[in-house]
């Protein structure tokens, strides 16, 4: 079996593990900010930048920021569009209150390191109106650093460049992100596509082969019956012909059931390429053997075709003699095989009942349509007028080779 690729780091940390490294990282951004707020408003202009001196008010407003957006970037994934908003009105209080103070650049500092994060969170976890509206509210507070002193005014190039570029990757990580889930969601529909064509394929096939098979060994069975006290002779034959049949069909049931298997056996039956139109003759023998004589007549020069060409001209030929054998009452019938330029036309026509047979439109017809609508040809069947049925399909040659 084989071993599940290791997934990088963050592939590995739960919904929990990122939780607490955002608590941490908000936590260190406050106590960061705290210090730096508690330091300057005891030395409010140590660069004599005729900074003034901030009030108990100031302070209280400071501080109260600081814990505002530490709390803002511990609950950003839980909350990421109001804690935009506790951010976006952090802000402006600062501004507004702290403005013209040293301490709004300390706290600015805070805010432009929270509100990059929280952008790129938001670019990369909500469709694009809401990241949009999101990078608009950040933008904007920056213009408001214009209303506040000259080192937040001077620092806005360095505001706006965080603040872009981290929402710019959230964007780029939301957007690869969601290609990848729809990429999945394809694949997975695309997977089961193919497991429903492959199991199709194969109760078509298996249909086929059964059918025809039983209905040889039925009659074969009921013969030998039938003569086995007068004729011992010919019951022995028509033994022999069930058990040649029998083997046939179990050496080609295996070669169908193979690809079910994960992985073959040395001891498993060997495996018998796809019958084609080459195995027509041994068809029709059998069905001879089953009371049913066919003439094959091939009209063109006959070529090497695809493999799935050939495999669904056999078995529309093999369902077609199928029916008859069961259904029309009659000992014979004509195949007609046409290599034409572009084409390959097969028909099965006999003299039996016709419209009086009981119906065949059960899952052989509608196997033999489906095979031929893979090749996107043409198929028909139906009784004929007064007596017969006729089975006729059309398979293009062009793109064969595709589709086989």
């Amino acid at each position: 079996m084989p071993t599940a690729p290791h997934p990088p780091l963050t592939k590995r940390l739960s919904p929990g593990h990122w939780t607490v490294l955002d608590a941490l990282a908000g936590a260190l951004l406050a106590y960061v900010a705290w210090r730096g707020t508690l330091d300057t408003y005891r030395v409010f202009d140590p660069h004599h930048r005729g900074y003034p001196r901030p009030s108990a008010a100031m302070f209280v407003v400071a501080l109260a920021a600081t814990v505002v957006v530490g709390l803002s970037v511990a609950l950003r994934r839980r909350f990421p569009l109001s804690v935009c908003a506790a951010v976006f009105a952090s802000w402006t209080a600062v501004v507004a209150v702290l403005g013209q103070t040293s301490m709004a650049r300390v706290v600015g500092t805070q805010i432009v390191a929270a509100s990059a994060l929280l952008l790129y969170l938001v670019a990369a976890t909500r469709n694009r109106r809401t990241a949009l509206l999101a990078l608009g509210a950040g933008l904007a507070g920056v213009a408001a650093a214009r209303f506040g002193s000259g080192e937040l005014r001077h620092n806005i190039p360095v505001a706006l460049a965080a603040q872009t570029t981290f929402w710019a990757v959230g964007y780029a990580v939301g957007r690869h992100r969601a290609y990848a889930a729809e990429l999945r969601a394809y694949q997975a529909r695309d997977a089961l596509t193919e497991r429903t064509r492959e199991r199709l394929r194969l109760a078509r096939e298996l249909h086929d082969v059964i059918a025809h098979s039983m209905s040889v060994v039925t009659v074969q069975a009921g013969y030998g019956h039938f003569v086995i006290d007068e004729h011992p002779q010919e019951a022995k034959a028509a033994l022999t012909t069930i058990q040649a049949v029998g083997r046939d069909t179990l050496r080609e049931l295996s070669g169908l059931l193979s690809v079910l298997r994960e992985g073959g056996t040395d001891d498993c039956l060997p495996v018998l390429p796809a019958p084609g139109l080459g195995e027509l003759g041994r068809l029709i023998t059998r069905t001879a053997e089953a009371g049913v004589k066919a003439d094959l007549r091939v009209h063109g020069r006959r070529r090497e075709l695809s493999p799935g060409i050939e495999l669904s001209a056999y078995r529309i030929v093999q369902e077609a003699l199928t029916n008859v054998v069961k259904h029309a009452g009659t000992g014979e019938c004509r195949v007609t095989v046409g290599y034409q330029v572009s084409e390959l036309t097969v028909e099965v026509v006999d003299g039996g009942a016709g419209a009086a047979a009981p119906s065949r439109d059960g899952q052989g017809l509608a196997g033999m349509r489906e095979r031929v609508g893979l090749y996107g040809g043409e198929f028909s069947a139906g009784p004929l007028p007064g007596r017969g049925f006729r089975v006729a399909a059309r398979l293009p040659m062009a793109g064969a080779e595709g589709n086989a």
